[in-house]
């Protein structure tokens, strides 16, 4: 009788330590498992982050857009007129619609700037309606994209405006909403006013 009441007792003994080993095996499991979903689901987030930039590309559609906007600078009507008439509407087509953006030249001795979309139109008026109308002949030596976005880019390079006077030019370029390239900034002379991918002053 002993016998069967002990072996009882030890029988239940290691049943209730089986279902508790059980169920604190089951608790730790579920512990573990939340952390590692969500481990997964912040990798998932960091790869969908990930930019694909295709510099050849980028490069050539602002080399594009750079002569463009040369073409609309030097372009001349039938009458012999420069387009875009006294507001220099043309060339401002391919400068950025909003934001900070600047053009400054040394075309005649003076340090001239605009800072804003309106001043630029302003500046380029201004050459419009001299009446020495020199084509202005730009080459764009190097382009620089920036690495992390692709939104900005900048480039170095020389123009002609005057007879037989080579100076240098700095150009910032950046996509708008749409993602297309425009002008940000134009520094013929290079006055110290941007600087990489920056404006300065």
């Amino acid at each position: 009788m002993k016998v069967r009441l002990v072996f009882c007792w030890i029988s239940m003994l290691i049943a209730v330590t089986f279902v508790l080993s059980c169920g604190e095996s089951g608790d730790k499991t579920t512990k573990i498992t939340t952390p590692v979903d969500k481990l997964v689901d912040d990798e998932e987030i960091k790869v969908t982050e990930v930019v694909e930039i295709d510099f050849a590309a980028e490069e050539a559609a602002v080399r594009a857009l750079h002569k463009s906007h040369d073409d609309a600078v030097n372009g001349r009507e039938e009458d012999g007129n420069i387009r875009g008439g006294p507001e220099g509407n043309k060339v401002m087509e391919f400068w950025l619609d909003s934001g900070s953006v600047l053009v400054a030249h040394t075309f005649f001795g003076n340090l001239v700037a605009g800072r804003t979309r309106q001043k630029v139109r302003a500046v380029w008026t201004g050459i419009f309606k001299r009446k020495n109308r020199w084509l202005m002949e730009t080459k764009i030596e190097t382009v620089k994209i920036e690495k992390k976005r692709g939104q900005l880019a900048a480039a170095e390079g020389t123009f002609r405006y005057v007879a037989n006077k080579t100076l240098p030019i700095k150009v910032l370029y950046q996509k708008n909403k749409e993602g297309d390239w425009k002008v940000k900034a134009i520094d013929y002379g290079d006055n110290g006013l941007i600087k990489g991918f920056k404006l300065s002053g």
